[in-house]
């Protein structure tokens, strides 16, 4: 009888302890000692198994609303961040032309030269809107519409010849040293390179706009600011599932700080040269944004013994 008795006393006071541990909602300690193997017992430990996989589900939800809200917060943020930057980047641009235009306006004395230079500069400067506006369209179409960007059967190589070809020109005039050596024509201390070690015969299926932005974005980027002498387009190798490509430059190379963010919209290595040669602060974005969607990704290294080395990878799915 006095055995039943302490029997039961200790089966309440464990089921107190459980009820005291559900009201609150905390979760039991894992020391939580299990019920004797009785059928009141074996309900009773049921009933624990129970709260426990609830309490886990709730962690797991709440874990899940987190991350949702954490994701919605940074989606928010990176919206605000990158409409400011849009405004700045539209807004220099535009208050650049409606100086020179007053100006002009202002002083109906301006000589010819003088009037030809400011419409000129006019010119750059809504050249500079213009590609602004391309680059953030594609930007858009690549963010939001990415599952209907059309894709084809087409020679990758071809690609690649066709951006080489459109580049040389540019890279035979511009040496990388200054923008007044570049708006001059050809300088004494000798002109950039292109040398492509692309073979012929290379096919993949994927969008022709965006892989030949890929490629003539980063031989811009190296004509630009390299700094260099050669620019080199590589097919380092290929298997199966996909083809290692890189782009590499002979130049100055690029501080490891910005290794990690020189794909950012927007962000820029040298901001004031940036700005002079035109450039929109999103080529570098729009080429991996346009590798990821083709199955790949991309990273900028150190080369050596100096320059800067760009290594991507694209798919071969949907070839047969």
């Amino acid at each position: 009888m006095l055995k039943d008795f302490l029997y039961r006393k200790s089966i309440l006071a464990r089921l107190e302890e459980f009820v005291y541990m559900a009201e609150k909602g905390n979760p039991l300690d894992k020391l939580f000692p299990s019920f004797p193997d009785t059928r009141e017992g074996r309900l009773l430990n049921r009933l624990v198994r129970v709260y426990t996989r609830d309490m886990s589900d709730r962690d797991t939800l709440s874990a899940a609303r987190e991350l949702v809200v954490r994701e919605s917060q940074d989606n928010i943020r990176q919206k605000k961040q990158l409409t400011q930057n849009i405004s700045h980047e539209l807004k220099t641009p535009v208050s650049s032309i409606n100086g020179y235009l007053e100006t002009i306006i202002n002083n109906p004395a301006l000589s010819t030269p003088q009037k030809e230079m400011f419409l000129r500069k006019c010119y750059e400067q809504s050249q500079r809107l213009s590609n602004l506006l391309t680059d953030l369209s594609t930007i858009t179409r690549m963010d939001e519409a990415s599952d209907k960007i059309e894709k084809e059967r087409l020679s990758l190589s071809d690609v690649v010849a066709e951006a080489v070809s459109d580049m040389e020109p540019v890279a035979g005039k511009y040496d990388g040293v200054s923008d007044q050596e570049y708006k001059a024509g050809p300088s004494d201390r000798g002109t950039m390179h292109i040398v492509s070690k692309f073979p012929s015969g290379k096919e993949i299926v994927g969008n022709r706009n965006l892989l030949y932005s890929v490629f003539r974005n980063l031989l811009e980027n190296a004509i630009f600011y390299s700094k260099g002498t050669t620019v080199t387009v590589s097919l380092d190798k290929e298997d199966g599932g996909q083809y290692w490509i890189s782009v590499e430059d002979d130049g100055v190379g690029v501080d490891s700080v910005h290794l990690t963010r020189i794909f950012e919209r927007f962000y820029r290595v040298d901001k004031g040269r940036s700005r002079k040669i035109g450039g929109t602060g999103l080529g570098l974005s729009i080429v991996k944004n346009a590798v990821n969607l083709h199955g790949g990704s991309i990273r900028a290294v150190s080369a050596k013994p100096s320059g800067l080395r760009f290594e991507f990878t694209l798919s071969k799915e949907g070839l047969e």
